[in-house]
């Protein structure tokens, strides 16, 4: 079975090089409007010949509207720079994704708390609630969700993320993708505002990072 994320990267891996040999050739001039018109034509092309697996239609049908709506404001180059990237962040030299563990999390709830985040982990979310922050930037996870959703391998310490987890945000949100993203985790995006956690939007972060649709990118370096 194709993962999503492994042939989201191939997608964007492809299309990126065949534009860069089309410029090479001298085919495709390097301006932007050029470029745009390329990768608008390419995504029109790969649907047509069903040249990417199913699980990435919807993604494709997504980006042809964008690119027909807005031309080169759809930023389609960047987006799939700024995918092939992230995804590379989060996969290992085989273009397997890296495992997600316990440690992981634990990491990232540390450097948010070190960027005055509130992380709150130790109650039971199961109806809606409200949480007060007075004002600082919130992180919530349910205790019961968090500890279903790992599970130790025999002869290893770290517990793997074997279920996705919902995590509760509230502040600021692309700081806490970066942060996210520096501890070998992405975010798909549920809700931005709101969720089970009154004022607070819902991401999910998946086993071995692998989501049925685009995840939040980070802040490019």
């Amino acid at each position: 079975m194709t993962l999503f994320y492994q042939e989201l990267y191939k997608l964007v891996t492809e299309g990126l090089a065949e534009l860069q040999a089309s410029q090479e050739a001298g085919k495709t001039p390097v301006n932007p409007v050029s470029e745009a018109h390329y990768i608008s034509a390419w995504v029109t092309k790969a649907i047509k010949q069903h040249r990417f697996e199913h699980c990435m239609a919807k993604t494709l049908m997504s980006w042809q509207q964008q690119a027909r709506s807005m031309g080169q404001h759809a930023q389609l180059r960047l987006l799939f720079e700024n995918l092939a990237e992230t995804y590379a962040g989060v996969m290992d030299e085989q273009k397997v994704a890296k495992t997600i563990t316990d440690e992981n999390f634990t990491n990232f709830f540390s450097q948010v708390e070190q960027q005055d985040w509130q992380v709150t982990t130790e109650h039971e979310i199961n109806r809606k609630v409200k949480h007060h922050t007075d004002g600082q930037a919130s992180l919530v996870v349910c205790c019961k969700k968090f500890e279903e959703a790992f599970d130790a391998a025999e002869g290893q310490e770290a517990k793997r993320l074997v279920k996705p987890l919902s995590i509760f945000i509230r502040g600021n949100t692309q700081a806490l993708i970066d942060a996210a993203f520096d501890n070998g985790l992405l975010l798909y995006k549920v809700t931005d505002y709101k969720s089970i956690v009154k004022y607070h939007g819902e991401y999910i972060i998946q086993p071995d990072n692998n989501g049925s649709y685009l995840p939040e990118l980070p802040t490019r370096q």
